[in-house]
């Protein structure tokens, strides 16, 4: 209730701000408005300046999605002299690709997730670009959906039709995503948010 009346609190000086109405006490934001600023994802509010742009995939393309990000701010930087603080960096993932947030104790435990992703191993090699980019600002989103659905795709075949199995691997997956990573209901709800708030979208898929 309290992030309630202080959104509203917030959101009527905005809206005097901008000419958009009155801030006498009482006043109402138009309700549409309104109730479209409340149902807003908690990541909404970290998006900043004139310069945004959401990177999505579905599939692990060798993380493409990570290292464009990465690319997208050092040549905002270095070419065009534009500050990390004016630019909003979204990477959202779902699919087969939330494999690059899991965790090096989920990949050490399950061999299988470094064959879906392509990179046989124990460990994930995205890990260390994944901490750059959440200490750079990077909005970093993990589908639910998939997520949920995550047992079927990167649990062993013997396994896959197992409910139980399914489930559990599930939780351990929101249990170890890595640092700065945030859940998402649905990522292809999040992908038309980013872009109703100005980020330009960019599919880094095969």
């Amino acid at each position: 209730m309290r992030d309630r009346r202080d959104f509203l609190a917030r959101f009527t000086a905005l809206c005097a701000a901008l000419g958009l109405g009155s801030t006498r006490a009482g006043a109402s934001v138009p309700a549409e408005l309104q109730a479209n600023a409340l149902r807003d994802d908690p990541w909404i509010s970290r998006l900043r300046g004139s310069h945004r742009v959401v990177f999505h995939s579905h599939l692990p393309t060798e993380g493409l999605a990570l290292r464009w990000a990465q690319t997208y701010l050092d040549t905002q930087r270095s070419s065009y002299s534009i500050a990390e603080h004016d630019c909003s960096v979204v990477v959202g993932l779902n699919g087969r690709s939330i494999g690059w947030f899991f965790g090096d104790a989920l990949w050490a435990a399950q061999g299988s997730i470094g064959d879906v992703m392509g990179a046989p191993g124990r460990s994930n090699p995205q890990r260390a670009l994944i901490s750059s980019l959440a200490e750079r600002g990077v909005i970093l989103l993990a589908c639910g959906n998939s997520i949920r659905a995550s047992g079927q795709r990167f649990l062993p075949a013997a396994q896959r039709d197992d409910a139980a199995a399914r489930n559990a691997f599930a939780e351990r997956v929101r249990a170890t995503l890595l640092p700065g990573v945030e859940v998402v209901p649905s990522m292809v709800v999040t992908l038309q948010q980013a872009q109703d708030r100005g980020c330009r979208y960019i599919y880094a898929g095969s």
